[in-house]
């Protein structure tokens, strides 16, 4: 992973919390094109959408197992304020809703 990746990694990490992050905002940041962008993700066989959503994902998920708020709560604390598209996303990634993935996982 070259140096400019991985800050890029680190800026996006702290701004997970705003939905409105973007590529094109993310560019301007450390001074690229979003081409460039584009290019830099391809080589780690990702895109940037995808890496921001899973880092959120991430994110909920940990929230989801430590706090006592509500699931959509979680989802924009994180940057999903959109609940449907929040419990679609985590139930394709971790393949079950985060209100049972809560669940299961006070249970265990």
């Amino acid at each position: 992973m070259t140096p400019l990746l991985r800050d890029i990694h680190d800026l996006i990490d702290a701004r997970l919390a705003d939905p409105d992050l973007t590529p094109a905002g993310i560019a301007a940041a450390v001074h690229i094109s979003t081409r460039q962008l584009y290019r830099l993700f391809e080589s780690e066989g990702t895109t940037v959408a995808k890496w921001i959503r899973d880092r959120r994902l991430e994110r909920c998920r940990a929230d989801l197992l430590t706090e006592p708020a509500g699931v959509s709560a979680v989802g924009a604390r994180w940057g999903i304020p959109d609940s449907s598209y929040f419990s679609r996303a985590f139930r394709q990634r971790y393949g079950c809703a985060p209100r049972d993935y809560r669940r299961t996982s006070a249970a265990a």
